[in-house]
């Protein structure tokens, strides 16, 4: 009987594959009306998104920066997304209606985040719809680092953002000390010879954590292969991101008691950028730091 068998599946096998080719086109069909439709609904939220990448009081510019990476995570999977088995899932469908809701409450509420986070929800609903949730799983880290375009909840992001501010100014003040200069802190100011220096918000380092997060997100991606060693980096890219901005009031102050005009402007936007900079080496140098010491470790084991 088996003998039998093998020739009708032989027979069957290019058909399913010649149906599953012609399904391929109107698929796509779908997928690019899905889109379409998802845009359209969600235009007005789309719009709050993009207009909070240059709000000076969100601190999101990098957010222009992860829809293009997001697509690009896609676009080197774009064989292997290929080969998945695609079943449409019904389950779509109550995603979809979740994410409607959501919405709706958002906006009806003012809860920007809830608006803005049920485009995502509604986009993994249209995902399921037309290709089913084996596309959707191998989609997820893509899926996930579009949370990275929408600003935080304002109670968590007020309440990180005083939180940093003192801590910023704390370690600022004790590596002026431990450098040698006489320093006064009063909370988030801190006092010189001739020089007060004003942690404000902008300089509480939110807008460097949340850079080099999405930095070591991208990293993780394309260099980074252990689960845990990427858990690791992202875990440690906080710490990493608070002494690079306490660097850069030391910085700060330094170069205030040469030239006090230094402490704003041009020079101070630089340290800013240079504090990133130096953040994104150290958490590449953590990476393989660790993979030399566990190399080394099981040598030795």
């Amino acid at each position: 009987m088996a003998t039998q068998a093998e020739p009708k599946q032989l027979e069957t096998a290019p058909f399913e594959a010649a149906s599953a080719q012609s399904r391929a086109p109107m698929r796509s069909i779908f997928a690019i009306l899905a889109g379409a439709l998802l845009v359209a609904a969600f235009w007005p939220i789309l719009v709050g998104i993009y207009e909070s990448w240059s709000n000076e009081y969100a601190y999101m510019e990098h957010g222009i920066l992860v829809l293009p990476a997001a697509a690009y995570m896609v676009w080197t999977k774009r064989q292997q997304l290929g080969l998945i088995h695609n079943r449409p899932s019904a389950w779509g469908v109550l995603f979809l209606i979740w994410g409607a809701l959501q919405a709706a409450l958002g906006v009806l509420a003012h809860w920007v985040w809830i608006a803005r986070t049920s485009f995502l929800v509604s986009l993994v609903g249209c995902i399921l719809l037309v290709y089913g949730f084996r596309m959707l799983r191998a989609l997820t880290y893509p899926l996930c680092t579009l949370i990275l375009m929408i600003t935080p909840p304002t109670f968590i992001f007020e309440r990180l953002t005083l939180s940093l501010q003192l801590l910023a100014s704390s370690l600022g003040a004790s590596c002026l000390d431990a450098l040698g200069y006489s320093v006064l802190r009063e909370g988030n100011i801190l006092e010189m010879v001739g020089l007060k220096l004003s942690v404000e918000e902008a300089c509480s380092g939110i807008r460097s954590l949340l850079a080099i997060i999405f930095m070591c997100v991208l990293y993780n991606y394309f260099f980074v292969n252990s689960r845990s060693m990427r858990a690791w980096i992202l875990f440690m890219s906080i710490p990493i991101a608070i002494i690079g901005n306490a660097g850069r009031i030391v910085a700060s102050g330094i170069a205030g008691q040469y030239n006090p005009a230094w402490v704003g402007g041009a020079t101070h936007e630089a340290f800013g950028y240079v504090s990133v900079l130096i953040a994104a080496i150290g958490c590449i140098a953590l990476h393989h730091g660790t993979e030399y010491l566990q190399g080394r470790w099981r040598s030795h084991g």
